[in-house]
């Protein structure tokens, strides 16, 4: 929906009505055209609560902080995207909209939604679209620790299905870090070959009780916590393709350190979700919620190269230095 810029200069009422006689359940507005010179609070207030993805086109200098997106070009792409699961999108724009300084309500709430958009007709739709594959590796382990002097090195090792986040994975994760909170040294955590990994489990995505109990589990189960609360003695290695849970895990680590060849990407907005590893505390904190947008709502992924420049990770190095630099970081922590 195209919204002239200039009707933001009328005030919080006459903006508030006219936008909710439009809006319906998963809208996006674009504001373009003249801007006006000044903009009351109270205009402000309508766009921080207003339920719609906001987008402004080249907004004056101190008003680009009330919209969601701002974009200075063509926005058919980011469009087409949000197109494929409106709900989703407005869904994460809303969760983003509001900082929250505590961890713990951070995940709650982008696990509450989240569960709440897995009983939605945009996943629902894409699970129907999309058989799930059995799993060939049940019986294989799924995580290993190593020492490596004062440094707990923990291995992803699913490298056949891209190290993706199964259960299995989640609780050996999930137990691997809290032992490892246990003892002094650094923590490095990785994963063995192509990739990194390619985030949670497709193939376990519609197996989940019901929405009420996989909020819960969710959270009692959360790799998320863990990386959070060891933060600052967390070096993560990633490689190859880093997609969903795999880099949103790996943002809470105060060191993240990506191979040349790293691709990242968050590709749940394209199934009818928003991020539910921790996406929506551990990225916009490391590099703002705009970067969680501009990942939700593209095609594809991004280089190592132009996530450094967002800040998403903190240095670049060759495929082949990667494990050797990150051990370098780890064996400074305590």
């Amino acid at each position: 929906m195209r919204v002239e810029a200039r009707s933001l200069e009328a005030g919080g009422v006459a903006l508030d009505a006219m936008l909710r006689d439009a809006l319906v359940p998963g809208t996006c507005l674009r504001f373009d055209g003249t801007w006006p010179e000044s903009v009351p609070p109270s205009s402000r207030a309508v766009l921080r609560a207003v339920p719609a993805l906001t987008i402004a086109i080249a907004p004056p200098e101190g008003l680009d902080s009330a919209f969601d997106i701002v974009a200075h070009d063509d926005t058919t792409e980011l469009e087409a995207a949000f197109a494929r699961a409106p709900l989703a999108a407005v869904s994460a724009a809303l969760l983003l909209r509001t900082p929250r300084p505590d961890v713990d309500d951070g995940l709650n709430a982008e696990s509450a939604t989240y569960s709440l958009l897995q009983a939605g007709p945009e996943f629902r739709a894409w699970r129907e679209t999309t058989p799930a594959r059995p799993a060939d590796d049940g019986d294989e382990s799924r995580v290993r620790v190593d020492t490596v002097g004062a440094v707990t090195e923990i291995v992803l090792t699913r490298p056949t299905r891209h190290n993706a986040l199964d259960v299995a994975m989640r609780d050996a994760l999930d137990a691997a870090l809290g032992e490892a909170a246990w003892r002094s040294g650094g923590i490095l955590v990785r994963g063995d070959g192509p990739s990194f990994s390619s985030g949670g489990d497709l193939d376990e995505f519609a197996t989940f009780p019901d929405p009420a109990t996989a909020h819960l589990v969710r959270l009692l189960r959360s790799p998320a916590g863990r990386f959070a609360a060891l933060h600052e003695r967390l070096v993560v290695a990633i490689h190859g393709t880093c997609l969903g849970a795999g880099i949103e895990l790996a943002a809470f680590a105060d060191h993240l350190v990506a191979a040349d060849d790293t691709r990242i990407g968050l590709p749940e907005q394209a199934i009818g979700l928003v991020p539910g590893a921790g996406g929506t505390v551990s990225i916009a904190r490391r590099a703002g919620r705009r970067t969680v947008l501009s990942l939700l709502l593209r095609d594809g992924t991004i280089p190592a190269e132009q996530a450094r420049d967002w800040g998403l990770v903190d240095e670049v190095v060759s495929r082949d230095h990667l494990r050797a630099r990150a051990l370098e970081i780890a064996e400074t922590l305590t």
